[in-house]
């Protein structure tokens, strides 16, 4: 628990550091840009791991302002019953964080990723859907009207995803193939930006 709470303020203080994104980057070559990271944080089995990602807006980060919009979607209780179609809650980048501290589970990261500004609406308008009540969250996904972590954070796009039977960091490496197609510049990690977004995991963390 100590850890935890540690970590939480590291979290906090790095949040709150002023002009903290400027001094990544120049403000005007931030503004109109948005990044993406793919997370996942895995434990002994799929119902201990989770794929989630958030997404910036780079006018928010020229402004010093860390503040992305997470696709994190988890049972309303955090506690996945995989055979079940449950209430689900989309959960903030830094409470799914710390539930993956809380758990000791290993957190890995893919990015930051220079995005098409398609791709961020369509993010927008995922996160609006998990909050308005009409989807339930199901572990294994199949169940009409529900889906799991993987679907909400990679079935965004307009073509088929098909993550096969991965959880966890597999998962979200095939979130990262499946929309690279939507990456500026080939999609290669944006160095520069990540001193600006990222939040290092708490045990074995993998930046990739």
């Amino acid at each position: 628990m100590k850890k935890l709470i540690v970590y939480i303020l590291l979290i906090v203080s790095v949040l709150l550091t002023p002009n903290f994104a400027a001094a990544a980057l120049k403000a005007e070559d931030l503004r109109g840009r948005y990044f993406m990271v793919v997370w996942a944080y895995q434990g002994h089995a799929p119902i201990d791991s989770h794929s989630f990602a958030s997404f910036y807006n780079g006018d928010d980060l020229a402004e010093g302002k860390v503040a992305p919009a997470t696709i994190s979607w988890l049972s309303a209780t955090g506690v996945v019953h995989p055979l079940q179609s449950e209430s689900g809650r989309n959960f903030s980048l830094t409470e799914t964080l710390a539930m993956a501290c809380q758990g000791g589970k290993r957190v890995a990261s893919w990015g930051p990723y220079e995005i098409k500004p398609e791709l961020y609406q369509r993010a927008l308008a995922r996160i609006e859907l998990l909050r308005s009540g009409k989807v339930a969250y199901s572990g294994i996904g199949t169940r009409p009207g529900a889906m799991n972590c993987i679907q909400a954070a990679g079935d965004i796009a307009h073509i088929p995803f098909r993550p096969g039977s991965s959880w966890g960091i597999a998962a979200s490496e095939a979130i990262v193939r499946h929309l690279r197609r939507f990456f500026n510049n080939g999609g290669p990690p944006n160095d520069a930006v990540a001193q600006s977004v990222m939040l290092n995991g708490c045990q074995g963390v993998a930046d990739r």
